[in-house]
């Protein structure tokens, strides 16, 4: 349902003028002061082809706000997507690979279930790594009481994965983690 029928795929914004799909890339814009209050840290901005109209494709953070406008890409699809499984009563995190995707996990059954809303995909952690090719780094799942390194779950080679993590040494990188989930575990109260 999610995939299918509520949320669609932007790869180039629609012209609010004359509703034309085509649109050329100009470049990155300064979020509006509307923009910034739905969660939007950055916006894309374009041309349309059709009328030279401005075209604007903020990058909302808000998943109150991307329920109304329902599109965007895969950060937009995951973040709308675990508030939906928050709101079912599901415990659920947003998961971030820095490669450049992101999708949900859901606790069912006392397990953490990959659940990918651009993909359809439910319990198919390995659909990056072996499926798409990924080369992955970091994948980091964001709770609301907790965050946590998955990185190995969703790989097929640990060794190669663990070669490609330069950004930070391993206990840096578990320092940075334990700091953040003990910062979740308090902003989430008892």
């Amino acid at each position: 349902w999610f995939k299918d029928d509520c949320f669609r795929w932007t790869n180039k914004p629609r012209c609010p003028c004359c509703d034309a799909e085509a649109s050329e890339f100009v470049g990155m814009a300064t979020p509006n002061d509307e923009e910034r209050s739905f969660g939007a840290g950055r916006v894309e901005a374009y041309r349309c082809v059709t009328c030279n109209g401005e075209v604007r494709f903020p990058r909302y953070n808000d998943p109150a706000r991307l329920l109304e406008s329902r599109h965007g890409r895969c950060g937009e699809w995951a973040n709308c997507f675990t508030l939906i499984l928050a709101a079912c009563g599901y415990t659920c995190r947003l998961v971030v690979d820095w490669t450049d995707h992101v999708w949900s996990e859901v606790l069912l059954r006392g397990k953490w279930v990959h659940c990918d809303p651009c993909e359809g995909a439910l319990d198919a952690p390995l659909t990056y790594a072996a499926g798409w090719g990924k080369k992955l780094t970091y994948v980091i799942a964001f709770g609301q009481r907790e965050v946590v390194d998955v990185t190995a779950r969703y790989t097929n080679d640990w060794t190669a994965a663990l070669a490609r993590r330069d950004l930070v040494t391993e206990a840096g990188l578990a320092a940075l983690v334990a700091a953040a989930d003990q910062q979740a575990r308090m902003a989430s109260g008892p």
